[in-house]
């Protein structure tokens, strides 16, 4: 959702039951993507992350033959509690300010003059300027070293089959896949 209470962009996906802290959803390849410019198909793996209460979701796209890390996108956002495992839908509004990660580790922040021109039109983004810079600065620091909430993030998929598991299988694939990271670290330094 955009601040101004219009939906900018939807998709479905899988939730995938992992911890009560966070919250995990897998879209595959070929999800319909449907945003207000116009609707795709997704040519990339994706699980985006949401935690209750945070200024921040997010989104990580994975290689499609081998599972692995291709890119992240971070978007600052306005905290919802709502998260819940029993959710039929993750909604959030967008403060328009975002990190990207992209494939070698690099990172940078993006849409900082549109955050501005939002600022002038909607109090809420103008009320949440400080707590946002300082959420976008913090992401950028926990992408590039892969710490805080991208300690839950897995930088190789154990499968790029979720749709097809239940969620028991589903949150024990990714568990394990999260326990093992450190024995298949690719982790990059920028």
């Amino acid at each position: 959702m955009l601040v101004d209470g219009t939906q900018w962009a939807s998709w479905h996906g899988y939730h995938l039951p992992v911890s009560d802290e966070y919250f995990a959803v897998w879209t595959p390849i070929g999800t319909e993507m449907r945003w207000r410019p116009g609707t795709w198909l997704s040519t990339r793996h994706q699980m985006s992350f949401f935690w209750p209460d945070a200024w921040f979701t997010i989104h990580i796209g994975y290689d499609a033959e081998t599972g692995r890390f291709h890119n992240g996108y971070c978007d600052v956002v306005l905290p919802n509690s709502g998260y819940t495992n029993a959710a039929e839908e993750m909604i959030y509004t967008d403060l328009y300010i975002d990190v990207v990660v992209r494939e070698d580790g690099s990172v940078y922040t993006k849409d900082h003059e549109v955050f501005d021109r939002a600022a002038m039109r909607f109090p809420i983004v103008a009320q949440s300027r400080k707590r946002s810079f300082e959420v976008l600065d913090w992401l950028e620091e926990q992408a590039r070293t892969w710490t805080g909430p991208f300690n839950y993030i897995p930088r190789l998929l154990p499968r790029t089959d979720f749709e097809k598991l239940g969620p028991g299988e589903a949150s024990a694939s990714m568990r394990s896949a999260l326990n093992g990271q450190g024995d298949n670290d690719t982790r990059r330094t920028s």
